[in-house]
């Protein structure tokens, strides 16, 4: 089985789940074979800058993935990929390897495409691109405190 995952980085296991799919800069495709780790690749999102509906779902779908796993993603592209045969997983976040644990010990919720759709203003929209950095920087933070705790766990 193939997952993808939208990455903010290019490290592989240890990087960090992206916010949002389409726009994220790299999707890292880990394959598992018996719950194990087989292979990871780690490509540049061709379409970060610029992309028409579906090409994304289209380019995972290319690689072999049947599932995909992102912070978030809106109901067209859930639909997109569900038509594809590819799982999507949103609301998920921190650390990659940490991701596979769960998915390898309790499989992830499914997302059911919402039919809601907003519009924002341009300064809405200058906010929320601000804030996205800033989640993007507290979910390298969270991901590293729970390697932390993990290790703390770990030791006694």
């Amino acid at each position: 089985m193939i997952i993808a995952f939208s990455s903010d980085d290019k490290k592989g296991l240890d990087g960090i789940l992206a916010y949002h799919f389409g726009r994220c800069p790299y999707f890292t495709f880990v394959e598992l074979k018996d719950n194990n780790v087989k292979d990871i690749k780690v490509e540049e999102n061709p379409y970060v800058n610029s992309h028409e509906p579906g090409v994304v779902p289209e380019y995972i779908h290319s690689k072999g993935a049947e599932m995909i796993v992102s912070g978030g993603m809106g109901p067209k592209a859930q639909d997109w990929f569900l038509q594809l045969g590819i799982k999507p997983s949103v609301g998920a976040y921190g650390r990659i390897r940490d991701l596979i644990e769960q998915i390898v010990q309790e499989p992830m919720e499914i997302s059911t495409p919402s039919t809601a759709i907003e519009e924002h203003t341009e300064e809405e929209a200058e906010e929320t691109e601000r804030l996205k950095k800033e989640i993007t920087h507290l979910r390298e933070i969270i991901a590293d405190l729970n390697e932390r705790m993990k290790k703390l766990e770990e030791q006694g």
